[in-house]
């Protein structure tokens, strides 16, 4: 291993030697700083780029023929300032208005000779970053009772696949923990409160996404009526099954030009604590999709739902392409928007809650549905009856 150190220090000294030699005898290659002239150069160098002022430029010595190495006869205070990842733009030909964007990969400080303390700087293209996406925010549970705690999990990715960094907000309460996971304690005064997540890449991109969290001295008593709509109409009996608080993902294989009408109007019942949002993700948690076999079974439609300690994680509704068993188009709106009663969390099959000769004419979401969906949705994920 020492052998190895020696002979990567040996190759450096050989070619800190071999750059000056160049310089001495065919002069080094000029480099400067550029202003931008218009606007539109302006918008194309991203925040945070570096222009090395005049006195660092007056102190390079370097440049090699590929531009991926610099090397500065001294260590200016703009140079000691400069650190791997940091993006430089520079122009080469001191007539031309255009440069290049780089961004340094290492950095070094040595001795360059007897004389100068010098720095090297190992520059690559600078390639355009993508910004973190963050796909969903989840708070478990986010209905709570003072003093209780929720389990926050904040899901990102970035395409770059550049390291994240997360920052945690909160309007109240305490905050235990760092990165995608962390702890919130309920403080004791009740009311709603706001979490927010920020997540950031070493480039300056970022993304953030908030989450609401609903802090009662006890849980709202529900009625007789609304507990029995639960344990009728319920996935889980006398516990509570329901999607973990936070944005679920919905992807339409079908392409119904009014999905987000359904979308929105499930989104008005429940209230807030759940968010069905469109995606392009076909890996998304809820899927529509055209499953052509219902034509023998004369279904409409078919709905298959997932969980575990007693959360929906995973949903499915699939369509019966078949016109004319299911009054296509006219009766479109009707069938998506009761068939998604079965993803928020209402039971379809238990029992008959609407007629197929009802629902195909009806565009509004029952009253049955609605009292049973915000009651559900007031209680935390596996509450015992």
């Amino acid at each position: 291993m020492k052998h190895k150190k020696s002979n990567k220090y040996f190759k450096i000294v050989i070619f800190i030697l071999g750059a000056t030699f160049i310089i001495l005898f065919f002069g080094a290659i000029n480099i400067f700083a550029s202003e931008i002239l218009s606007r539109a150069d302006q918008n194309s160098i991203p925040k945070g780029t570096i222009f090395l002022d005049a006195q660092s430029f007056g102190e390079i010595i370097f440049i090699s023929a590929d531009q991926s190495i610099l090397i500065f006869k001294n260590s200016t205070p703009q140079l000691e300032k400069l650190h791997p990842g940091d993006i430089l733009f520079l122009r080469v030909n001191e007539d031309s208005s255009y440069g290049n964007l780089y961004q340094i990969k290492h950095l070094m400080k040595g001795e360059l000779n007897r004389d100068n303390e010098g720095i090297i700087i190992e520059i690559i293209p600078w390639v355009r970053n993508h910004p973190p996406l963050i796909s969903g925010l989840i708070a478990r549970p986010s209905t709570l009772e003072i003093g209780q705690q929720s389990d926050l999990t904040c899901y990102a990715a970035d395409e770059d696949k550049d390291e994240l960094f997360y920052s945690w907000i909160s309007t109240g309460g305490t905050l235990l923990g760092n990165g995608a996971n962390i702890t919130w304690i309920a403080p004791h005064q009740s009311g709603n409160y706001i979490i927010n997540c920020e997540v950031t890449d070493r480039r300056g991109g970022k993304d953030i996404r908030a989450v609401e969290l609903w802090v009662a001295e006890e849980f709202p008593p529900l009625t007789y009526a609304e507990k029995e709509l639960i344990q009728k109409y319920g996935w889980g009996n006398n516990r509570v099954i329901r999607w973990p608080d936070g944005y679920v993902e919905v992807y339409d294989a079908t392409n119904f030009s009014r999905i987000q009408e359904v979308l929105d109007r499930w989104n008005e019942v429940i209230g807030g604590k759940v968010i069905f949002y469109l995606s392009n993700n076909p890996q998304s948690p809820v899927k529509l999709t055209y499953n052509p076999e219902l034509r023998e079974e004369n279904l409409c439609y078919h709905i298959d739902t997932h969980w575990s300690n007693y959360q929906l994680y995973a949903a499915e509704i699939k369509i019966n392409p078949d016109t004319s068993s299911c009054g296509y188009p006219q009766n479109s709106y009707s069938l998506y928007l009761h068939s998604f009663s079965g993803i928020a969390g209402f039971d379809v099959w238990k029992g008959t809650t609407i007629d197929r000769e009802d629902w195909q004419n009806f565009n509004l979401i029952s009253e049955i549905m609605q009292t049973m969906i915000r009651a559900l949705y007031q209680l935390p994920s596996a509450y015992n009856f």
